[in-house]
């Protein structure tokens, strides 16, 4: 079996582990970021009383949520990071693909806040499109 050509870097350049790492150490670990006990069990108790992806739900699937999504990411503010009426439950599919997609057209500007919610017509276009068969 022939080996894989090796990837052009220019001289100087991070390869991706390093570019990873930086990335880590500047966003912090998960604690750093609010993520600690407090949050567990108020994650566990957001789930139980939302049991079902928000997003799954709005295409007629139903799918348990897994992850509870800050609708608006709180970029490190402690009252927006608590404020439990801008949270959603989600599976980590519609977590990781289709909120993060809104999330990026959202900081450019071409979407406001409430595409964020993953029951909002700009979201299930998304998940209609990038997950047609369900």
């Amino acid at each position: 079996m022939p080996s894989r050509p090796t990837t052009f870097r220019p001289a100087g350049r991070p390869d991706r582990a390093e570019q990873r790492r930086v990335y880590d150490e500047r966003r912090g670990s998960a604690r750093e970021r609010g993520y600690n006990v407090r949050w567990q069990k108020a994650r566990q108790t957001f789930l139980a009383r939302s049991p079902l992806c928000l997003g799954c739900e709005s295409v007629g699937w139903i799918e348990p949520a897994t992850v509870v999504d800050h609708v608006v990411p709180h970029d490190g503010d402690t009252a927006r990071f608590w404020d439990t009426e801008r949270w959603q439950g989600c599976c980590k599919w519609h977590h990781d693909v289709v909120k993060q997609r809104l999330e990026d057209r959202w900081r450019r500007g071409e979407v406001g806040a409430p595409a964020l919610w993953l029951s909002s017509p700009e979201a299930a276009a998304l998940t209609r499109a990038l997950r047609p068969l369900g």
